[in-house]
């Protein structure tokens, strides 16, 4: 029973963020002027089908409730004549193509930002300092010096704000041989510390311990307080993200570290029991997560053809219907093999912490 009811949440998750987002293209494809021939909601097989009157658009209800596509007339097909020229997106102007393109991510943002609302609204704004509340005694932090009421402030070098920002920088990214922490004392005097954590492994994977405890969360009520974390939660974890994936062009962050739906599987089961509040705030950070994928300049995504377009824009030439399907074949490739790649790792790691 309780497989089932994970499994429900995560189809309603990736539904609807999935679902924004076609709908995103889909409102601006019909605001452009752009045929649309079908919006569904779900994959697979047609279980309803609706087209109103007078209507071009067929809206459907698939039987796999996840994602969800919006089909557009993109490229002018010779041998169609029930499509004018003019209703195709590839004959639309540049800043059309490009909302239509971008509104798909668009609407993911709002989506992220409008579950920060509701969460605020319910639960209050929940405030994450990088504040030691106790150092362990006998561990690295102990041994260099630091102390209850340290405010964090750096990692490395690098500006510390909430205390995801110290998990990413001293958890997530590669380990390094040692760490210098900045911190903030309660008389305000700034004093470094520099250490190397203890390192033990969990479920089979490296952990690096350190001996601090943090202040834990807060949580401040109000409207007002909404709307500040619509915004905050937004752009925190906006910018964490960012961090995350270009972490993973450099190599500071793992591959072996990405999750796909087995792995989102994993997350969801372990958080379910924590309440409404854990389930809101993981659909907001994947939409988001979603958005950003989508803006890297890469086939497939919607950033690769955006990219496509601004290119034609540069050159005023549109690029050619071989070039762009082998572009688009190729990003497709390697998406299929990265989630096969994601997928494994999460059922090994499913899989290590069963037998465990």
């Amino acid at each position: 029973m309780s497989s089932i009811i994970t499994i429900l949440i995560l189809f309603v998750m990736l539904s609807l963020i999935i679902g924004i987002h076609e709908f995103g293209h889909f409102i601006a494809a019909k605001k452009s002027g752009v045929y649309v021939d079908e919006f569904s909601l779900g994959m697979g097989p047609k279980i309803i089908k609706f087209k109103p009157k007078n209507s071009e658009t067929t809206y459907s209800l698939r039987l796999f409730p996840i994602g969800g596509f919006c089909s557009m007339a993109e490229k002018v097909d010779p041998d169609s004549t029930e499509i004018k020229e003019d209703r195709v997106l590839e004959n639309k102007s540049f800043i059309q193509k490009f909302i239509v393109l971008i509104a798909g991510i668009f609407m993911n943002c709002v989506l992220a930002i409008l579950l920060f609302f509701i969460s605020g609204l319910i639960y209050g704004r929940p405030i994450n300092e990088p504040i030691v509340e106790s150092v362990i005694e006998g561990k690295p932090a102990f041994v260099a010096g630091m102390e209850a009421g340290d405010r964090i402030i750096k990692v490395n070098g690098v500006n510390i704000k909430t205390w995801d920002d110290f998990l990413l920088e001293a958890s997530a990214k590669k380990a390094k041989e040692s760490y210098t922490i900045t911190v903030e004392k309660s008389n305000k005097e700034i004093k470094d510390y520099t250490m190397t954590p203890e390192i033990t492994k969990i479920e089979g994977q490296e952990v690096r311990i350190f001996g601090i405890q943090s202040v834990g969360t807060v949580h401040k009520k109000g409207f007002v307080n909404a709307l500040r974390y619509g915004v905050e939660g937004f752009y925190n974890n906006t910018c964490t993200i960012i961090k995350i994936v270009v972490s993973l062009f450099t190599g500071e962050v793992s591959v072996k570290n990405l999750s796909g739906p087995v792995g989102i599987y994993s997350v969801i089961s372990s958080v379910k029991t924590q309440g409404m509040e854990v389930i809101l705030y993981l659909t907001a950070y994947l939409s988001i997560n979603v958005a950003i994928i989508n803006l890297i300049p890469v086939p497939v995504f919607d950033g690769g053809r955006i990219l496509l377009i601004i290119i034609e824009k540069i050159t005023k030439r549109r690029t050619s219907d071989k070039l762009e399907t082998i572009i688009n074949y190729a990003g497709f490739a390697l998406m299929i093999l990265l989630m096969i790649y994601v997928t494994f790792n999460d059922i090994i790691r499913l899989f290590k912490a069963v037998v465990k």
